[in-house]
């Protein structure tokens, strides 16, 4: 075959190739004159070939990539330099595209700069593919971070090899700490036994476990039990290495109804698995030519592939599917298109390739040959079956879990809720999706919720806060731990945040009743001595700051004992309640009461010297003296009291600096006779 012949035959081989290819194949003139527009760019674009040839790329590009970047890229190709990048733009019919393009300079015989071409591989399907992984990806690492429940992974030893947050808190150890501890050094003995024994069925049957299971009694006498999910985690041997748990504490009424799974590996950037490979065959089914990217699948060079046939480089079962689409091809004389598998001769693998597969003829010698392109798109393939599971996961979870989880974007619309949080505003999934959190719960309480909103958006950071709503079905007021984490795009800006907000109504109830009751006196309603020496110790320190008086009185009532004895102790117990009465009755906002023993009271008075003590001493026990009540006798029930009366003095640094010099006037007072006010 003479050289022109030869030269013919190529030319017609790889136009064969741009007219069949999947690349979008651009020929322009120095002017930026489109002379050639292969099927594929004119499918894509949605154009007719006629209204395409000899368009400028101005007229087909400026309104989709702007005319800056036209320029950029043509200023490059009259410099002589290939030009590499990513273009975005929309198609005539207004979808999204992302292409990977190259764009390079040719050069006439004389060496001038004359024609450019343009090669676009589209890759707008796996961009889209990719950024919803990370998306998922980002989301379940969010929920794992902050789900409120204890989720740890285990050895087959038993020993703890991860452990969230939650669960270090459970144990007051820092989650370094609780690494390669077993049940047996964290648990009551019974407990671990439960807690062992689910284990083993994981690890023995490789089957999740889905147990309730007794956590024996805490330290403040509260009876724990855990809903627990522990899932096996298998290697890629197929061998269980660990086991994944989740448990929540059913005991404080926050029950999950699904397990996370461990998250899937992190996705290999699509485009660089993305590769075609272009090869012909002739009319007996031999390589004539191969491009470098099927070389380097099969681990060998152009040279060794030529005249070889597929069963000379692939398993026979292989051979026989590329066989049997090669044979359709030149039977019917038209282009085949069909997803074909093969065996990856490295890892025994199976792999997926789109084949493209067109019949060429040769008009010099009447040969008859066979274009193929064909592109791995094993990756993708993986990449939906991952996309598909993650989010059926993700959906389950969501949904299932006892907490309100949304999504919000920037203009703090909802993108997306779940379950719980539909069925407590009493709204559909549609009816919150699309819509503000002024449109849904008001503009006073939106506006509460974009403080914290605005916060994780400003600085991308988490926020964590207690938020008040009304239950949309009773009208109750309700109060949620809000935990809200930014989102976070390719570029490093918050596109939105996840929520996760759980109801702690009523552990705010338990609470106030244990603050109440740890820091009050049962019978009176006045402070306890426990309490009342913090309160004074406050009062210490904020007078010695401001350099303001402050004193102390003591009193104690006198002869109670003939009063339980006379007239038994509920009558006792009304008289102190009455001792109590007449003490407030006579002191202002600021002033503070304790009941210190049985019969015993002390008043811190601050911003008052000396005199002014006395002065309400002196007043307390008049009305004292005064009074009496009815406890169904003749006569009414009376008592007296006894005070003693200090003011701070500077070397006075605690409560009990006072409060001594307080007891020795009461024990004055006691001593002269009782019913009197004596200062200390």
């Amino acid at each position: 075959m003479s050289f022109s012949a030869e030269l013919n035959t190529l030319v017609g081989v790889f136009e064969a190739t741009a007219q069949n290819a999947d690349a979008l194949i651009l020929i322009c003139d120095r002017d930026g004159k489109i002379e050639y527009a292969n099927p594929a760019f004119c499918d894509s674009m949605g154009m007719k070939l006629a209204n395409t040839l000899n368009q400028p790329l101005e007229t087909i590009y400026s309104r989709k990539i702007g005319i800056e970047k036209i320029k950029e890229i043509q200023a490059s190709l009259t410099s002589d330099q290939l030009w590499k990048g990513e273009l975005q733009y929309k198609n005539n019919a207004g979808a999204d595209l992302c292409c990977q393009t190259t764009v390079s300079p040719i050069k006439n015989g004389t060496g001038a700069f004359s024609h450019s071409v343009w090669v676009q591989i589209d890759i707008s399907e796996q961009r889209e593919l990719e950024r919803k992984q990370h998306e998922n990806q980002q989301k379940l690492s969010s929920i794992l971070d902050n789900i409120p429940a204890y989720v740890f992974t285990k050895n087959q030893a038993g020993e703890y090899t991860y452990a969230n947050k939650m669960l270090s808190m459970l144990h007051a150890l820092h989650t370094d700490d609780l690494i390669g501890k077993t049940d047996f050094e964290l648990f009551p003995i019974d407990a671990a036994k439960s807690f062992s024994k689910n284990d083993k069925h994981v690890f023995s049957r490789g089957k999740t476990v889905r147990a309730v299971e007794d956590a024996g009694v805490d330290e403040y006498g509260i009876k724990r039990s855990y809903l627990s999910v522990k899932c096996p985690l298998f290697n890629q041997d197929g061998d269980i290495e660990e086991m994944i748990g989740m448990s929540v504490d059913i005991s404080e009424q926050q029950r999950l109804e699904s397990a996370l799974r461990a998250s899937e590996e992190k996705l290999n950037d699509i485009l660089d698995n993305i590769k075609a490979r272009v090869y012909i065959k002739d009319k007996d089914l031999r390589y004539t030519y191969a491009n470098q990217e099927l070389c380097q699948s099969l681990s060998t060079d152009r040279i060794n592939m030529i005249g070889k046939d597929d069963y000379d480089l692939f398993d026979a079962e292989t051979a026989i599917s590329f066989r049997t689409t090669d044979e359709e091809v030149f039977k019917t004389g038209e282009k085949v298109s069909r997803m074909e598998i093969s065996t990856d001769c490295k890892n025994k693998e199976k792999q997926y390739f789109w084949s493209i597969k067109v019949p060429l003829t040769s008009k010099e010698d009447g040969g008859h040959s066979l274009l193929g392109i064909s592109t791995d798109v094993t990756e993708q393939k993986r990449l939906e079956e991952a996309l598909r599971r993650n989010e059926k996961q993700l959906t389950t979870i969501l949904d299932n879990l006892k907490a309100h989880v949304y999504i919000k974007d920037v203009n703090f619309t909802y993108n997306y809720v779940n379950a719980d949080l539909c069925d407590y505003l009493g709204l559909t999934h549609n009816d919150v999706v699309g819509k503000t959190d002024t449109e849904i719960f008001g503009e006073t309480v939106a506006s509460k919720f974009h403080l914290s909103d605005q916060q994780v958006f400003d600085y991308k950071e988490n926020s964590t806060s207690i938020e008040k709503s009304k239950d949309y079905k009773t009208g109750d007021t309700r109060y949620f731990w809000s935990v809200k984490v930014p989102l976070i795009n390719d570029l490093g800006n918050p596109y939105a945040l996840l929520g996760i907000s759980t109801d702690v109504t009523e552990q705010k109830r338990l609470e106030k009743e244990l603050r109440e009751l740890a820091s009050t006196d049962v019978l009176t309603g006045v402070h306890n001595r426990r309490h009342f020496i913090e309160l004074c110790t406050r009062e210490i320190s904020r007078a010695k700051r401001y350099d303001s008086p402050l004193s102390l009185i003591m009193l104690d009532m006198d002869h109670f004992k003939r009063i339980n004895d006379s007239f038994g102790h509920a009558v006792g117990d009304e008289a102190i309640k009455a001792m109590t009465g007449l003490c407030r009755k006579n002191l202002r906002d600021t002033d503070l009461i304790g009941r210190i023993g049985g019969e015993e009271f002390a008043i811190i008075l601050p911003e008052t010297d000396r005199a002014g003590a006395l002065h309400i001493a002196e007043r307390i026990r008049q009305s004292t003296d005064k009074y009496g009540f009815d406890i169904g006798q003749d006569q009414p029930c009376t008592f007296t009291a006894s005070f003693g009366v200090t003011m701070m003095v500077e070397k006075d640094e605690e409560p009990d600096d006072l409060l001594k010099r307080a007891d020795i006037a009461l024990y004055d007072a006691k001593t002269l006779g009782r019913n009197r006010v004596c200062e200390g």
